[in-house]
């Protein structure tokens, strides 16, 4: 331990720690905008300067080693006017329009434009917006006129995915970020997930937005309009209405979305329980047949994305079971429609989703029936807050109620879907009764919960031994790819999530702040809240879901089988 003065506080920080680090330890606030710690993302913006007496220069806290016996001055006047200059020149380029920006709430560079009272030396106008936003994705949008240059997109898509698919670029002879070769994201190696939406601190980058369709819909008395959320927006959607972290917001959710004006009000969880009825019963028929393995699933469109451009070789390996949200779409406009005497062609679907590229899943080739889009719309957790505050809805004082019958019924398993871990779980569940044909009483498979890069484990299933791994974050992938582990060891079912943490970390959730994440593990908070429900929920198997079992008797037909191989299964390519 070293011992150093910041703003007339004596400190002791581990030798070794920067300036700024051994500030935030102490609630000493240090202006920063590129800092980004989980990704090392330091030294890009120039505001987070310091005075250090002995030093004639300022020096960026960022950067600079805590040293024995160091005095260090964070508000100074001279450091003051170096910040204040330094956000100034940012400004220049910046278009500061707060008002229509979906980041006006949590902006880490208005915050600091407020705190330092800094002014652009002449207005930035943008004369041809087009000119700076990249539109074409379907899931991602790029706003450079908001952009600061700080790298944390880059940093993030390095450290998360390893794709390196965002980098800084030449754009117009300028330094900007984009893909390679300025590619659509949709056309580039981008694995769609998100993680450079969460950790830009501007609106830079956002997601497509599909709520004008939504509000379309809604307002059109022809459409029937129905709704589902996935399991990881109850864990975070209080956050955006200050109601703390780790909360579980399920009924004020369905309050909320029937005050907007939705048809039905189903849940995502289902969709979960189906699709581990298809993978389950999936993974039983491989074990039959003696392969191919190992199985992986199949459920989260970056990793799918992350197979069909860097494995190709895997694509037989992946699930043909659709994920939750197509999977349930698919129901809404089969099942349902029959059981509500309804025109399939008048059901208009709508998810609400943690992730970004649930927006290009539901645009997929193939993914109708008959003609007609499994899914309309997939919003945001962001997206449903700004309906929600829109209409002027107090969430935080609403009463709880409960999602419609039919398909808002679901299982512990369903909703641990979110987190990583969840689905391996969920099918483990299912697959040994299915397989044993017994109530098993033991349900929860610890060894594969937790933040873990890599987990593996051994399963029994019939009186066999079956190896399983658990993979979180796309970087992780590849390291697991590359440790040549699947030639060492035979794997037969593989769980991948390209989000670190699972869908609850997901590149549609709330923005929370660089410094705010390293105060609080945001992952385990949120995945707290659904191994709590799952805990206390009656149903805690997919297949004990009532409304899943009359849905398979009355329409589907046995899982893996007939119309539900048929409608329920999606063949991916290369």
């Amino acid at each position: 331990m070293i011992n150093l003065i910041i703003d007339e506080k004596e400190i002791q920080v581990e030798e070794g720690k920067t300036v700024l680090k051994a500030a935030l330890e102490n609630d000493i606030d240090i202006p920063t905008l590129c800092y980004l710690n989980e990704c090392g993302n330091v030294g890009k913006c120039g505001v987070c300067a310091v005075e250090i007496e002995g030093k004639s220069n300022l020096a960026l806290a960022c950067i600079t080693k805590a040293e024995e016996g160091m005095v260090v001055h964070t508000n100074s006047e001279k450091v003051q006017e170096r910040v204040r200059t330094r956000i100034s020149t940012l400004l220049d380029k910046h278009e500061f329009k707060c008002g229509p920006c979906p980041r006006r709430e949590n902006c880490e560079f208005l915050k600091l434009v407020i705190k330092t009272k800094a002014k652009a030396s002449k207005p930035f106008v943008v004369e041809d917006k087009e000119k700076y936003v990249d539109s074409r994705s379907s899931a991602i949008m790029l706003d450079r006129t908001k952009c600061v240059l700080c790298g944390r997109c880059v940093a993030a898509c390095k450290e998360f995915t390893n794709t390196c698919s965002i980098q800084f670029i030449k754009k117009d002879g300028q330094r900007a970020v984009g893909t390679v070769e300025d590619k659509c994201f949709d056309e580039s190696t981008c694995l769609l997930c998100g993680q450079c939406v969460i950790a830009c601190p501007v609106g830079a980058l956002t997601e497509k937005p599909h709520i004008d369709r939504v509000k379309a819909a809604i307002e059109d008395p022809k459409k029937h309009v129905i709704v589902a959320m996935a399991p990881a927006v109850r864990t975070s959607l209080g956050e955006l209405f200050n109601m703390g972290y780790g909360q579980d917001v399920t009924g004020k959710i369905y309050t909320a979305l029937r005050m907007l004006g939705f048809d039905k009000i189903f849940d995502i969880n289902f969709g979960a329980d189906m699709t581990i009825m298809e993978e389950a019963t999936e993974l039983l028929q491989r074990i039959k047949a003696g392969g191919p393995f190992p199985m992986f699933t199949s459920c989260c469109p970056a990793w799918v994305r992350q197979v069909q451009n860097y494995f190709p070789e895997f694509l037989d390996n992946l699930s043909s079971a659709k994920s939750p949200q197509q999977i349930f779409g698919t129901a809404s406009k089969t099942y349902y429609p029959s059981i509500e005497d309804i025109d399939p062609k008048d059901v208009f679907t709508v998810t609400v989703m943690p992730c970004n590229d649930k927006k290009y899943e539901a645009e997929l080739p193939g993914m109708e029936i008959d003609g007609i889009k499994n899914i309309d719309a997939s919003i945001t957790t962001r997206e449903l807050a700004k309906m929600i505050k829109d209409a002027k809805i107090k969430f935080a004082t609403l009463e709880d109620s409960e999602a419609d019958p039919a398909m808002g019924e679901y299982s512990g398993a369903g909703v641990i879907f979110g987190a990583t871990g969840g689905v391996m779980e969920a099918a483990l569940r299912s697959a040994k009764d299915f397989c044993e044909g017994k109530d098993l009483e033991e349900i929860e498979y610890k060894e594969v919960r937790g933040l873990k890069g890599i987990k593996e484990a051994t399963v029994n299933i019939g009186g066999n031994d079956y190896n399983v791994a658990v993979i979180n974050g796309a970087s992780n992938v590849f390291k697991f790819m590359e440790s040549e582990k699947l030639k060492e060891k035979q794997y037969h079912f593989i769980e991948v999530m390209a989000c670190p943490g699972g869908c609850v970390n997901g590149g549609g959730q709330p923005h929370i702040s660089a410094k705010e994440k390293d105060k609080i593990d945001i992952k385990t908070v949120r995945a707290s809240v659904l191994y709590n429900q799952d805990k206390h929920l009656e149903k805690r198997k997919s297949h004990k879901n009532e409304a899943i079992i009359k849905m398979y008797d009355e329409y589907m037909g046995k899982p893996g089988e007939g119309l539900a191989h048929k409608l329920l299964h999606y063949k991916y390519k290369k």
